[in-house]
């Protein structure tokens, strides 16, 4: 009598806790059980103002219903719930469009559940999705879709779905869908940035889709079509505009001394501090202040790398990981205080460096960590700049995010290489904030 077949679920578990295998050989026994899936991950916005507003059990209540509700969706659409992350869920389906479809009903399930509350009680969720190869057991998932799909989940705004150029791949030819190219990103780990996409679910952009022509170019969360032109103000201390510059096509340099928009007055400007450029109907900023810095407000969440820099009211972080540790970590299911306790090191932290030369570290041991002037797992309650709960970094995969708490004066990290901003973004640069706007 022949033996039962294995349950390749459970032989993925007995791989991952055999402790007498080797790193390379955990990776080579669960070579044989990747394959080809759609992965999903969404992201509440609002849950915090709603936590404050409403208190712990009230909150947890209100995300506890909201992915449940989200969780009926996927299994209507013939997908796997695997996990909650926080506020987040991770969900897998074996084709693209069965996911695009069950985004689509995400979306439109919790706008029909605002409707009936008050807009101070709303919250809204953003999704990303991506079709690659991953690693799937019974109660996780490892591999690199997951961490490509959780990345172009932290491009979206609230109430977008994005999908990944794979999945658009797949699902282009279809004429249920509506899509719009949303730009091209870097993600990070990709040596070359990627072409992310917008579906179109809600039925006043579908029909003006219809009038005008799907496949239009996005600029920005907000922005509809492209548009010829962007202007450039300057901010004052007050909120109202200043100086003001349009720029249609090309490039356009701010600094003190040279470029095409000067700034006197501020000597933390350097000579020739930014370049903004156009192209393609996206928008590029670049530093060339040679240390002085340009930082970029966030919009939406931010996937962090090592060596960033991010200000936060006064508090100026850097972000330092062990990449490899946490690759590792997250192909073997180890949790980060975990590896960091084998490796008798952080895996990763926040550092703060004052002019004194005293070094403050912050370990991010938790799945989700915040900070702020009065609530938070760190509060500095003398720094006036920042809201009672400003700023959040949260784990997932083999990645940590940063996300705005929809604080009142923002949260800003350095500009490294060249990068994309959007309609709405604010720029720091020396004492001054550049505005990003529509002409």
């Amino acid at each position: 009598m022949s033996s039962p077949p294995r349950d390749p679920f459970s032989s993925v578990t007995q791989i991952l806790s055999e402790s007498s295998l080797k790193p390379q050989q955990i990776f080579a026994e669960l070579e044989h059980f990747r394959r080809n899936v759609t992965v999903m991950f969404t992201d509440i916005k609002g849950s915090t103002s709603y936590f404050e507003k409403h208190g712990d059990i009230a909150g947890l209540l209100m995300v506890h219903e909201c992915n449940n509700l989200l969780r009926q969706c996927v299994e209507r659409h013939k997908g796997r719930f695997i996990k909650t992350i926080g506020d987040a869920i991770m969900a897998i389906f074996e084709t693209p469009p069965d996911a695009v479809r069950s985004a689509i009903d995400m979306q439109e399930s919790i706008l029909q559940v605002n409707g009936a509350k008050p807009e101070s009680d709303r919250v809204t969720i953003r999704i990303g999705l991506h079709y690659g190869t991953a690693i799937v057991k019974t109660s996780d998932l490892f591999g690199d879709a997951v961490n490509v799909a959780s990345r172009v989940e932290s491009h979206a705004q609230p109430e977008q779905i994005l999908i990944s150029d794979s999945v658009h791949a797949e699902v282009a030819g279809s004429s249920e869908f509506r899509i719009r190219h949303f730009g091209r990103f870097e993600l990070k780990g990709k040596a070359e940035s990627r072409d992310l996409y917008t579906v179109v679910w809600k039925k006043e952009e579908a029909l003006e889709d219809m009038q005008f022509g799907a496949g239009t170019m996005v600029l920005g969360p907000s922005a509809g079509f492209c548009l010829p032109a962007f202007k450039l103000q300057q901010l004052r201390q007050d909120g109202t505009v200043g100086a003001e510059r349009v720029l249609n096509s090309g490039t356009l340099v701010i600094g003190s001394q040279i470029g095409d928009f000067l700034i006197s007055g501020d000597p933390s400007i350097a000579a020739s501090h930014i370049r903004i450029s156009l192209e393609n109907g996206q928008l590029f900023v670049e530093d060339l202040s040679e240390g002085a810095g340009v930082y970029v407000r966030l919009q939406a969440t931010y996937t962090l790398k090592n060596g960033d820099e991010i200000i936060t009211g006064n508090q100026r972080f850097r972000f330092q990981e062990q990449e490899t540790a946490l690759m590792t970590a997250a192909a073997t299911g180890t949790t980060i205080a975990d590896m960091s306790k084998m490796l008798n090191q952080q895996v990763a932290e926040l550092v703060i460096e004052s002019a004194d030369g005293t070094v403050r570290r912050f370990p991010l041991t938790e799945e989700s960590m915040t900070w702020g002037r009065s609530k938070g797992t760190h509060v500095f309650p003398e720094d006036q700049f920042l809201s009672r709960a400003h700023a959040r970094v949260y784990q997932r995969g083999e990645d940590f995010f940063l996300e705005d708490l929809d604080s009142r004066n923002g949260t800003y990290v350095r500009v490294r290489g060249k990068v994309t901003v959007s309609v709405g973004t604010r720029i720091r640069i020396g004492g001054q904030i550049i505005r990003v706007m529509m002409q």
